[in-house]
């Protein structure tokens, strides 16, 4: 764990309570003298705090000192998902975060389904337990859009991840993927015909693969490629 997060955190006195305070004096068993690292995941600061006093249930701690030190991705990434399972959201959210994705856009697509629920409190949880352990110090956000046609338009330049069309070149590759300004994934199945219609004035790609990728796969893929572009 490379901080602990506490919405607070920059205040001069802070209490610790709850999961977060289970897991730092019960798993992990840190003794009274050891000073914590806070992050409040809104500001850039490094926040060190000394703990004054326990109690079975809380911690209270003293704020010492603080540091800027920014450690997030130094380029703008967009994942436009279309939703699917949640168990398969909530895996992927992590390798997400830890690849320095911005923001995901999570859309209704005709093949997903609709009595399927997300929660979105469960899922910034998972987010900031992510940058916990790998030290991101901003939160990647989350929006849920009605529909593909409100995604292309609250984002027309857009690309599109479709299986068959054109494989991007290295220079496509060196440049990003276009992730700045979004890539859309569907959901396992790609899109409908109805929904590719809809595609006519925008940039069209695919990987280079010989294989048939999962939707969360093909997203990981993206991020990854555009980390390598970004951070060489």
């Amino acid at each position: 764990m490379q901080f602990v997060f506490h919405q607070r955190a920059g205040e001069q006195e802070v209490v610790l309570e709850g999961e977060s305070f289970v897991h730092i004096f019960g798993a992990r068993r840190t003794r009274a003298d050891t000073t914590l690292l806070l992050r409040n995941l809104y500001d850039d600061m490094l926040y060190c705090y000394k703990i004054t006093h326990i109690t079975r249930k809380s911690a209270h701690l003293m704020l010492v000192s603080s540091t800027n030190s920014l450690r997030k991705s130094p380029r703008f990434s967009h994942i436009i998902w279309a939703i699917t399972q949640p168990q398969t959201i909530q895996k992927a959210l992590p390798v997400f975060n830890e690849l320095g994705l911005s923001r995901l856009s999570l859309f209704w697509s005709d093949f997903s389904q609709r009595t399927l629920k997300l929660d979105l409190e469960r899922l910034k949880r998972i987010l900031i337990a992510s940058c916990e352990q790998c030290g991101r110090s901003d939160l990647c956000q989350i929006e849920i859009l009605e529909n593909l046609p409100s995604v292309l338009k609250s984002y027309p330049k857009a690309w599109i991840l479709d299986f068959g069309a054109e494989v991007l070149g290295e220079a496509h590759i060196t440049t990003g993927l276009g992730l700045e300004n979004g890539v859309v994934i569907g959901a396992e199945g790609g899109f409908s015909p109805k929904e590719r219609k809809a595609f006519a004035h925008h940039k069209i790609f695919s990987l280079d693969s010989p294989f048939v990728l999962r939707s969360q796969t093909a997203a990981t893929a993206v991020l990854a490629l555009f980390s390598i572009a970004t951070f060489g």
